[in-house]
């Protein structure tokens, strides 16, 4: 009888090694303190904070579609490491913010956009809450930098040209309307104040894309203050690896310097003669220049 049970629970061994072999990855970690964040139209978010030692900027970092906060954990090692701040949100219905208001979809793939209603550009209020927060820690607004990915780059471009005290913003894969987000009319309104762009030519969206809103950052903000760096592959938060790190970060030490010119291959668009002609790509030509709306 022993015998029998022995022989049956060896059987059974390689079924339990096998469950265990299926199982999910586990998420990347990304160093810091797990906050919760409650957005004005009723979202409960989930973010990590990682506090700046004095001195320092302080960043808020915005994924892009189906991204998540981990996504950022290969620029967060060199931030923590340099001191800086940082305070990477799970923007609504991403990462571990599904706790959405009663009768709403709790996940992007189901998000509604539309001329009349857009859940991506309702988080703006994610960034309101997060901003919120840092604010609520003692970092005024003039001490919050912006990295925005894809859309979450979109939102950052669009929350600083309202918010003139952000000091800076940086766009990881710009593109003129993820989800309908525009930026044309966001980066004409961000003015005076240093922006940088990624790309990637591999990426035939954001390659054709950013050297259009490159050159009306140059008209917003100066030549002297945009800076374009070409990545060799990849998209939005995967672009960071190895001498992009490096890139960025030294950006953040030095703001304000010559552009970094784009490859041979990229043309980068000549820059309209004035600003007050430029029409957002959804506006009527008639129409008066675009003052954005706070959500």
């Amino acid at each position: 009888m022993k015998q029998a049970l022995l022989a049956l629970l060896l059987c059974g061994l390689p079924a339990l090694s096998r469950a265990t072999d299926i199982s999910q990855p586990a998420v990347p970690v990304l160093p810091g303190i797990t906050v919760n964040l409650d957005s004005k139209d009723g979202w409960k978010l989930t973010a990590m904070y990682n506090p700046p030692q004095p001195g320092q900027l302080t960043l808020l970092l915005l994924h892009g579609t189906g991204g998540r906060k981990e996504d950022w954990r290969r620029l967060a090692k060199p931030l923590f490491r340099l001191g800086y701040g940082y305070l990477a949100l799970d923007l609504r219905g991403h990462g571990e913010s599904h706790a959405a208001p009663e009768g709403k979809p709790t996940v992007w793939k189901k998000f509604v956009i539309s001329k009349e209603y857009n859940e991506y550009l309702n988080m703006m209020a994610d960034l309101d809450a997060g901003v919120d927060y840092l604010v609520g820690q003692g970092i005024p607004e003039d001490r919050i930098a912006i990295i925005g990915a894809d859309v979450g780059g979109s939102l950052g471009l669009r929350y600083a040209a309202l918010h003139p005290k952000f000091p800076m913003v940086a766009l990881l894969s710009p593109g003129m309307k993820y989800q309908e987000v525009t930026t044309v009319n966001a980066m004409r309104l961000y003015k005076g104040r240093p922006i940088l762009m990624v790309y990637s030519e591999a990426d035939k969206t954001s390659a054709h894309e950013t050297p259009i809103l490159y050159g009306f950052a140059k008209i917003s903000a100066g030549a002297s203050k945009v800076t374009l760096l070409v990545a060799p592959q990849e998209h939005g938060a995967r672009m960071l690896r190895g001498p992009v790190i490096g890139q960025v970060i030294a950006w953040l030490q030095n703001p304000v310097q010559p552009e970094v010119a784009a490859s041979s291959s990229t043309t980068v668009a000549p820059a309209p003669a004035s600003s007050d002609t430029i029409k957002d790509e959804d506006e009527p030509a008639d129409a008066a220049p675009l003052a954005l709306e706070p959500q």
